[in-house]
C-alpha cells in the first residue's frame, strides 16, 4: 500500500476544496432573488458531485480501517474532509433556500409632500 507524505495529502485536500469553495463564493450574487436558473443548476451540480465524493471518501475510510497500523503511519483525515464537505453543502443550501426572507428593496419615496395650489 502506498502512503502519500502528509504534506501531499493536505495540499491535495486543501487545494481541491479551496478551489471548489472559491468558485462557489466568487459566482454568488448579493441577493438570493437574483439567482438565475443556470446558477441554480451549477450549484445543484456541485452538490451532486459532493455526494459522489462522499461515496469515494467512504471507500477510502473502509480501506484505511483495514490497514496495519504497524506499517502505515500516515492516514488521510476523512473526518475533516467529511466536515468540510458538509460545510460546503450547508452553505449552498442556505444560499439557495434561506431560512428567512431576504430584505426586499422598496421603491424610493418621493419625499416632497408640499403641494403648491397657487392661491
Amino acid at each position: 500500500m502506498m502512503v502519500l507524505p502528509q504534506r501531499s495529502l493536505s495540499f491535495c485536500a486543501t487545494g481541491v476544496f479551496c478551489g471548489l469553495l472559491m468558485s462557489v463564493v466568487m459566482s454568488a450574487p448579493a441577493r438570493a432573488d437574483d439567482i438565475d436558473e443556470i446558477q441554480r443548476r451549477d450549484l445543484a451540480l456541485i452538490q451532486t458531485q459532493i455526494e459522489q465524493i462522499k461515496v469515494v471518501v467512504d471507500r477510502i475510510d473502509a480501506r484505511q480501517e483495514k490497514t496495519n497500523p504497524e506499517i502505515t503511519r500516515i492516514y488521510f483525515d476523512t473526518r475533516m474532509l467529511r466536515s468540510d464537505l458538509t460545510s460546503i453543502t450547508s452553505g449552498i443550501d442556505a444560499y439557495l433556500a434561506p431560512e428567512r426572507l431576504l430584505p426586499r428593496h422598496p421603491m424610493p419615496l418621493d419625499g416632497d409632500y408640499l403641494e403648491d395650489r397657487g392661491q
